[in-house]
């Protein structure tokens, strides 16, 4: 499973001369389908809305939509970290991503979720010290990035130096109708940090998530299983 630092990788090495440099498009297909690419760059923020400014639909696989089109295709390549065919898809959009990287409690031990009801499935305390889950031991430290307890999440100082965090300030807030958002200066992506009662990493953002989607969207999670959220597999040589 990808570790955060290997995201920041990715990341860098798109924004670099060995990708598009450019800001990946939004895979903005909401049956979750991977490769898909939207027609234009969302203008307006996060809203849950559908709109004109951030538009998305759910097509099936292999068909196009009005406002999303295929990895294969003009557009589709957009979606791409190299705008072609052989670069990496859905690392802006489609659903948010969870990473092997994680927020160690104040005794330094790598927190497993907020309490029983929302951990990950490793043994290890939850985030307060004062419980604990039996589950999965956690892999071997070099399968995974652990970060500076933390009582809220724009404590970016924590951030590991590559891991594309702490690197995209300065940050300030957004407002999108009700909606207030944590914002990073590259792209204006989304920049929240794990902290106490969510401690594991997720990354790329939502095909809803407007303006705020892209490679360098971070944002925390229990580390619980969630329909929305997914996951991306490394295959380390």
């Amino acid at each position: 499973m990808m570790k955060n630092t290997e995201w920041g990788a990715v990341a860098y090495l798109q924004h670099s001369i060995y990708g598009s440099r450019a800001s990946v498009r939004i895979n903005n297909n909401s049956n979750y389908i991977t490769g898909y690419s939207s027609v234009t760059e969302p203008t307006c923020g996060y809203t849950a809305d559908n709109r004109e400014c951030n538009p998305y639909e759910g097509n099936s696989i292999n068909t196009d939509g009005t406002y999303t089109k295929r990895y294969n295709s003009e557009v589709g390549y957009l979606a791409s970290t190299t705008n072609n065919i052989s670069g990496i898809y859905d690392i802006s959009g489609g659903a948010w991503e969870y990473m092997m990287g994680v927020m160690t409690n104040q005794n330094g031990q790598p927190c497993v979720g907020r309490d029983a009801t929302y951990t990950s499935g490793f043994s290890g305390p939850y985030y307060n010290t004062t419980g604990s889950a039996t589950g999965v031991s956690f892999p071997e430290k070099k399968y995974y990035d652990t970060y500076f307890y933390g009582t809220d999440d724009k404590h970016y100082s924590r951030r590991i130096l590559g891991d594309a965090t702490g690197e995209m300030g300065p940050f300030t807030n957004a407002t999108y109708g009700t909606q207030v958002r944590q914002i990073g200066s590259w792209h204006q992506d989304e920049a929240q940090f794990v902290y106490t009662t969510e401690p594991w990493f997720i990354r790329g953002h939502e095909f809803l998530g407007g303006a705020c989607v892209g490679v360098f969207a971070i944002a925390h999670s229990y580390g619980s299983v969630n329909p929305y959220i997914g996951f991306r597999v490394v295959l380390a040589i």
